[in-house]
Protein backbone atom coordinates (compact mmCIF):
# COMPACT_ATOMS: atom_id res chain seq x y z
CA UNK A 1 0.00 0.00 0.00
CA UNK A 2 1.15 3.43 -1.07
CA UNK A 3 1.85 5.72 2.39
CA UNK A 4 1.20 8.97 0.49
CA UNK A 5 -2.24 7.46 -1.55
CA UNK A 6 -3.18 5.46 1.02
CA UNK A 7 -3.91 3.17 -2.32
CA UNK A 8 -3.79 -0.59 -1.28
CA UNK A 9 -2.03 -3.17 -4.67
CA UNK A 10 -5.74 -3.41 -5.77
CA UNK A 11 -6.40 -0.21 -6.11
CA UNK A 12 -8.91 0.66 -3.35
CA UNK A 13 -8.25 3.83 -1.83
CA UNK A 14 -8.45 2.74 1.44
CA UNK A 15 -7.90 6.48 3.38
CA UNK A 16 -11.06 7.56 1.31
CA UNK A 17 -12.95 4.54 2.34
CA UNK A 18 -11.60 4.77 5.63
CA UNK A 19 -12.85 8.69 5.66
CA UNK A 20 -15.98 7.72 3.81
CA UNK A 21 -17.29 5.45 6.35
CA UNK A 22 -16.25 7.73 9.66
CA UNK A 23 -18.27 10.35 7.97
CA UNK A 24 -21.44 8.39 7.51
CA UNK A 25 -21.04 6.80 11.00
CA UNK A 26 -20.73 10.38 12.57
CA UNK A 27 -23.97 11.07 10.12
CA UNK A 28 -25.80 8.04 11.40
CA UNK A 29 -25.35 8.83 15.11
CA UNK A 30 -26.60 12.09 14.70
CA UNK A 31 -30.10 11.61 13.11
CA UNK A 32 -29.96 9.03 15.82
CA UNK A 33 -29.75 11.50 18.53
CA UNK A 34 -31.53 13.98 17.16
CA UNK A 35 -34.46 11.73 16.30
CA UNK A 36 -34.12 10.59 19.74
CA UNK A 37 -33.90 14.53 21.02
CA UNK A 38 -36.92 15.36 18.52
CA UNK A 39 -38.89 12.87 20.78
CA UNK A 40 -38.38 14.65 24.06
CA UNK A 41 -39.85 17.58 25.74
CA UNK A 42 -37.49 20.26 27.50
CA UNK A 43 -38.01 18.65 30.75
CA UNK A 44 -37.05 14.95 30.18
CA UNK A 45 -33.89 15.97 28.07
CA UNK A 46 -32.75 16.64 31.72
CA UNK A 47 -34.34 13.91 33.53
CA UNK A 48 -31.93 11.82 35.09
CA UNK A 49 -32.34 8.10 36.49
CA UNK A 50 -30.96 8.63 39.62
CA UNK A 51 -28.59 11.60 40.77
CA UNK A 52 -25.32 9.52 39.74
CA UNK A 53 -26.27 9.15 36.39
CA UNK A 54 -26.64 11.42 33.00
CA UNK A 55 -29.57 13.12 31.52
CA UNK A 56 -30.01 13.43 27.67
CA UNK A 57 -28.59 17.46 27.73
CA UNK A 58 -25.33 16.41 29.95
CA UNK A 59 -24.85 13.53 27.38
CA UNK A 60 -25.44 16.05 24.70
CA UNK A 61 -22.86 18.47 26.08
CA UNK A 62 -20.26 15.50 26.54
CA UNK A 63 -20.63 15.07 23.11
CA UNK A 64 -20.32 18.37 21.93
CA UNK A 65 -17.22 18.89 24.06
CA UNK A 66 -15.72 15.29 22.65
CA UNK A 67 -16.19 16.20 19.22
CA UNK A 68 -14.85 19.64 19.58
CA UNK A 69 -11.60 18.46 21.47
CA UNK A 70 -11.04 15.24 19.64
CA UNK A 71 -11.62 16.08 15.90
CA UNK A 72 -11.41 19.71 15.90
CA UNK A 73 -8.92 20.22 18.09
CA UNK A 74 -6.41 17.29 17.87
CA UNK A 75 -7.06 16.39 14.30
CA UNK A 76 -8.03 19.95 12.94
CA UNK A 77 -5.45 21.84 14.65
CA UNK A 78 -8.29 24.30 16.22
CA UNK A 79 -7.57 25.17 20.11
CA UNK A 80 -8.91 23.06 22.68
CA UNK A 81 -11.41 24.85 25.21
CA UNK A 82 -13.03 22.15 26.58
CA UNK A 83 -14.44 22.34 30.29
CA UNK A 84 -15.37 18.19 30.76
CA UNK A 85 -16.42 18.50 34.20
CA UNK A 86 -18.87 21.00 33.25
CA UNK A 87 -20.46 18.78 30.85
CA UNK A 88 -21.52 16.62 33.89
CA UNK A 89 -21.98 18.75 36.15
CA UNK A 90 -24.69 21.60 34.68
CA UNK A 91 -27.92 21.01 35.79
CA UNK A 92 -29.84 23.60 33.47
CA UNK A 93 -31.95 23.41 32.36
CA UNK A 94 -30.62 25.09 29.03
CA UNK A 95 -33.34 24.81 26.80
CA UNK A 96 -33.27 21.06 24.49
CA UNK A 97 -32.53 23.73 20.96
CA UNK A 98 -29.43 24.99 22.39
CA UNK A 99 -27.83 21.79 23.96
CA UNK A 100 -28.97 19.90 20.20
CA UNK A 101 -27.44 23.10 18.30
CA UNK A 102 -24.09 22.96 20.49
CA UNK A 103 -24.44 18.96 19.44
CA UNK A 104 -25.12 19.63 15.69
CA UNK A 105 -22.36 22.51 15.74
CA UNK A 106 -19.51 20.06 17.25
CA UNK A 107 -20.51 17.04 15.05
CA UNK A 108 -20.67 19.76 11.95
CA UNK A 109 -17.41 20.69 12.15
CA UNK A 110 -16.25 17.17 13.10
CA UNK A 111 -17.26 16.58 9.37
CA UNK A 112 -15.82 19.34 8.21
CA UNK A 113 -12.57 18.04 9.47
CA UNK A 114 -12.74 14.32 8.20
CA UNK A 115 -14.07 15.46 4.48
CA UNK A 116 -10.64 16.82 4.13
CA UNK A 117 -8.29 14.26 5.75
CA UNK A 118 -5.56 13.08 3.57
CA UNK A 119 -4.10 9.69 3.76
CA UNK A 120 -0.87 11.21 5.09
CA UNK A 121 -2.59 13.00 7.88
CA UNK A 122 -4.49 9.72 8.83
CA UNK A 123 -0.93 7.95 9.87
CA UNK A 124 0.23 11.13 11.40
CA UNK A 125 0.40 11.08 15.42
CA UNK A 126 -1.56 13.22 18.01
CA UNK A 127 -0.17 14.12 21.32
CA UNK A 128 -2.60 14.72 23.79
CA UNK A 129 -3.95 14.89 27.46
CA UNK A 130 -6.74 12.45 28.64
CA UNK A 131 -7.69 11.79 32.16
CA UNK A 132 -5.01 9.27 32.68
CA UNK A 133 -2.54 11.75 31.69
CA UNK A 134 -0.57 11.99 28.22
CA UNK A 135 -1.24 9.94 25.06
CA UNK A 136 -0.68 9.50 21.40
CA UNK A 137 -2.34 8.19 19.30
CA UNK A 138 -2.75 8.01 15.08
CA UNK A 139 -5.39 10.19 13.99
CA UNK A 140 -6.75 7.34 12.05
CA UNK A 141 -7.35 5.28 15.74
CA UNK A 142 -8.35 9.43 17.69
CA UNK A 143 -11.32 9.21 14.83
CA UNK A 144 -11.92 5.82 15.17
CA UNK A 145 -11.85 5.81 19.27
CA UNK A 146 -14.05 9.09 19.15
CA UNK A 147 -16.70 7.54 16.83
CA UNK A 148 -17.06 4.46 19.21
CA UNK A 149 -17.47 7.04 21.99
CA UNK A 150 -20.22 8.84 20.01
CA UNK A 151 -22.09 5.60 19.10
CA UNK A 152 -22.10 3.88 22.51
CA UNK A 153 -23.35 7.69 23.95
CA UNK A 154 -26.05 7.96 20.89
CA UNK A 155 -27.51 3.98 22.39
CA UNK A 156 -27.38 5.64 25.50
CA UNK A 157 -29.72 8.34 24.60
CA UNK A 158 -31.79 6.02 22.78
CA UNK A 159 -32.31 3.81 25.91
CA UNK A 160 -33.00 6.77 28.09
CA UNK A 161 -35.39 8.31 25.37
CA UNK A 162 -37.14 4.91 25.61
CA UNK A 163 -37.33 4.28 29.36
CA UNK A 164 -39.10 7.38 29.28
CA UNK A 165 -41.47 7.21 26.46
CA UNK A 166 -42.19 3.26 26.76
CA UNK A 167 -44.86 2.64 24.17
CA UNK A 168 -44.80 6.60 23.45
CA UNK A 169 -41.39 5.88 21.48
CA UNK A 170 -41.73 6.18 17.50
CA UNK A 171 -39.48 3.57 15.83
CA UNK A 172 -37.27 4.88 12.91
CA UNK A 173 -38.51 2.69 9.92
CA UNK A 174 -35.35 0.71 8.92
CA UNK A 175 -35.13 0.70 4.94
CA UNK A 176 -36.58 -2.28 3.64
CA UNK A 177 -38.75 -3.50 6.44
CA UNK A 178 -42.37 -2.81 6.21
CA UNK A 179 -44.54 -0.94 9.00
CA UNK A 180 -46.02 -3.36 11.00
CA UNK A 181 -49.63 -3.72 10.20
CA UNK A 182 -52.41 -2.12 12.70
CA UNK A 183 -53.98 -4.14 15.12
CA UNK A 184 -56.82 -5.60 14.55
CA UNK A 185 -60.18 -5.18 16.81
Amino acid sequence: MSEATGQSEGGVDLAGEFVAQARQQLAFSVSLVRHCVGQLDEGQVWWRPREGMNSVANLLLHLAGNLRQRIASQVGGEADVRDRPAEFTERGPLPKAEVLGRFESAAARADEVLAGLTAARLGETCRYEVLAGPTERSVLGVIFQTLTHLNGHAQEILHLTRAQLGDAYTFRQPAGVPPRPAARG
